[in-house]
């Protein structure tokens, strides 16, 4: 050790004897890291201007993907104008409303078998009237790839034969599984650009470029008026979903080298000069340097008391740990409130056992190992911490390695976030977003159901009136106005039904209470005492009487109810029904269980129109197919879930879970 002390010495003196060569090496140091700190700032602004790029690209991206789904509500709404024989029905009145209440569209067309025969405002298009698609060469192409991907497909943008430039997009129509053409909805360009918010970016710096590959050249095409040739150019790009087409941000100018950095490694460089000037002069001048020596502990001493400060005062969690023993040295007044620990509490229970069992890592010894011989520079995680109070919260954790002389590192440092709040809110966004994506898809089966259902008795009303004002004798008409009131009656109980569903699905306020089980199966089975009696239906109830599920009691009465009815009207022929009744908690949900030994459901057959409005799978002439549609409404909007499991001939088994 004081071989290596005098070596050192010797080393320093022997620099001070040489103040040119000392001053040399200092600038030669000073140069060196000028250079490599510029390349690193350059390299920097140059990602910050690419972060920039494509945060304005991402921007103008998004706002041409929305419009072009918007495109694609109009087009399946489009669809719908084809009644059960494929021919469409009040296509001008609907296209009106299509375009009007999409401003972006600015002709909408059918297609059947690829000629073009509706468009609307056929004023200004009657050139594309009767155009084969299928036909043309120009146009074949991209047609034919809606087909094969049997989504739409904007294709384009190309000039359009009533002139102008536009895309076009294509939703292939399927008409009792058969190929039956296309709705198109034209897209003027000027129009989606201005959509896009392309002229509210300030192009100072930037130009957007729109391009597509020719499908029959395969040849890459530009369609704004600026420069074409990209080679030279420095640019982000991104495709726009269901086309061919590409949108470019282009920088102007091209920067190999910053300004600002280019100005400050010549400053640095000035000044690295200096250095090796003023070191010269320095070592020429011993009590200068001694007196240059103190500052620099003075610094040393100001920083010191800085990190000091940071570290105790900081908004986030530090904490400064052995590497071998894994036990606290020292931790900031942050981590110490997050923890409602004191600091010697936190040292006699071990930092480790205060992070939750599931969230320590099983390779922590690996991981550690790695951080000790320099193969990472960090560890990343998110865990959770046990608090004083008994909660639980997540930190970010960050793990640096501390060393000292460039030897193995002693101890590790640890940066500690709280994150609690942001967790909770991206668990309860998840959990908006899977309701809200639920109700659409109720909402979707639902519309589908109205349209059906109402489109139907309105057509049989429609025939009816005709054959009353065709009829030749008053028996015929007699004969026609009882059919006609018979489908009013059933136009009126469809309607009845379609109202039910509605109130379910609207009622925002449902009032939820504890409810004795026993009391409400006993309701449901006064109301059906009859058939209860008639069947010889007996029951067991296969849980204490006290239990109680917090429930909204119409609803709870009407799911027994429809399901004790279920059981006992579709009884096996050959047994007396059997209605079996268990409540008992499952993964922590309540669950409600009703079986029976009745005829069952061929579930591979119908499985999956079990719930589905007027669906029914026995030939009763009671069954309605309404009754479990409500049920299940009514357990979704309760925010829970209700499944079946059935064998033909054996019997059914509904269950019920809930909050």
């Amino acid at each position: 050790m004081e071989k290596e002390r005098t070596l050192w010495s010797n080393f320093i003196n022997w620099l001070s004897s040489r103040p040119k060569f000392s001053g040399f090496l200092l600038f030669f140091f000073l140069s060196f890291g000028t250079i490599t700190v510029s390349f690193l700032r350059n390299q920097i602004l140059k990602e910050q201007e690419q972060k920039e790029m494509i945060y304005i690209l991402e921007e103008v991206h998004q706002n041409i993907e929305q419009s072009l789904k918007n495109c694609y509500t109009t087009s399946v709404s489009l669809a719908l104008t084809l009644n059960n024989d494929g021919i469409p029905q009040n296509f001008d009145t609907i296209g009106k409303r299509l375009v009007e209440s999409n401003p972006i569209v600015s002709v909408v067309e059918l297609v059947p078998n690829g000629v073009i025969k509706y468009i609307y405002p056929l004023e200004g298009n009657k050139k594309a009237m009767n155009l084969n698609l299928l036909d043309s060469k120009d146009l074949r192409i991209e047609a034919e790839k809606s087909v094969e991907t049997q989504k739409i497909y904007f294709a384009g943008p190309f000039k359009l034969r009533q002139d102008g430039i536009g895309i076009v997009g294509r939703l292939p129509i399927y008409h009792n599984n058969k190929f039956w053409g296309f709705t198109a909805v034209i897209i003027k360009l000027e129009t989606l650009l201005k959509f896009s918010g392309i002229d509210a970016v300030d192009q100072t710096n930037y130009y957007f470029q729109l391009s597509k590959k020719n499908p029959n050249t395969s040849k890459e095409q530009f369609f704004l008026p600026e420069i074409t040739d990209l080679s030279k150019s420095y640019y982000v790009s991104k495709p726009i979903n269901d086309s061919d087409s590409v949108l470019y941000l282009v920088a102007k100018k091209q920067h190999i080298i910053y300004t600002p950095v280019l100005l400050s490694a010549i400053l640095c460089f000035i000044i690295a000069i200096l250095f090796g000037f003023l070191t010269t002069k320095l070592l020429k001048k011993p009590q200068e340097l001694g007196v240059l020596l103190k500052e620099q502990e003075t610094r040393l001493l100001k920083n010191e008391m800085k990190f000091k400060s940071v570290f105790d005062q900081s908004t986030i969690g530090f904490a400064i740990i052995d590497f071998n023993t894994v036990e606290l040295l020292e931790a900031n007044k942050k981590f110490i409130e997050m923890l409602g620990y004191t600091l010697e509490e936190i040292k006699s229970m071990g930092v480790l056992n205060l992070i939750l069992p599931e969230d320590v890592d099983s390779d922590r010894s690996s991981t550690l190992k790695k951080l000790y011989d320099g193969q990472i520079t960090e560890y990343f995680s998110e865990k959770r911490y046990l608090t004083k109070s008994g909660k639980h919260i997540w930190v970010n954790l960050t793990i640096y390695p501390l060393k000292e002389n460039d030897d193995k590192p002693t101890s590790h440092i640890a940066f500690i976030k709280d994150i609690t709040a942001d967790r909770e809110a991206r668990e309860d966004l998840k959990n908006t977003l899977q309701l809200v994506t639920e109700q659409n898809k109720r909402l979707l089966n639902f519309s589908y159901i109205v349209s059906h259902n109402l489109r139907s008795h309105t057509s049989n009303i429609e025939s009816i009136i005709d054959l009353i004002d065709s009829a030749e004798s008053e028996d015929e008409r007699k004969e026609m106005m009882s059919l006609l009131k018979s489908v009013s009656i059933s136009l009126d109980e469809t309607m009845n039904h379609l109202n039910k569903v509605v109130n379910i699905n609207t009622n925002m306020s449902l009032t939820i209470t504890p409810l004795n089980l026993k009391e409400y199966i006993e309701k449901a089975q006064d109301i059906l005492s009859e058939q209860i009696k008639l069947n010889g239906a007996t029951f067991v109830l296969d849980f204490p009487e006290n239990t109680t599920i917090n429930y909204n009691s119409a609803y709870l009465e009407s799911i027994l109810y429809n399901l004790i009815s279920n059981a006992v009207r579709y009884r096996h022929p050959e047994r007396k029904p059997i209605v079996t009744i268990k409540a008992y908690v499952e993964n922590d949900k309540n669950v409600v269980e009703v079986s029976d030994n009745g005829i069952g459901i061929d579930l591979k057959k119908n499985g999956d129109k079990i719930f589905g409005m007027y669906k029914t799978f026995h030939n009763n002439s009671d069954a309605r197919g309404i009754g479990l549609f409500i049920t299940s409404n009514q357990v979704q909007s309760m925010g829970g879930t209700i499944t079946v499991d059935s064998i033909p001939d054996v019997g059914t088994t509904f269950k019920i879970y809930s909050k």
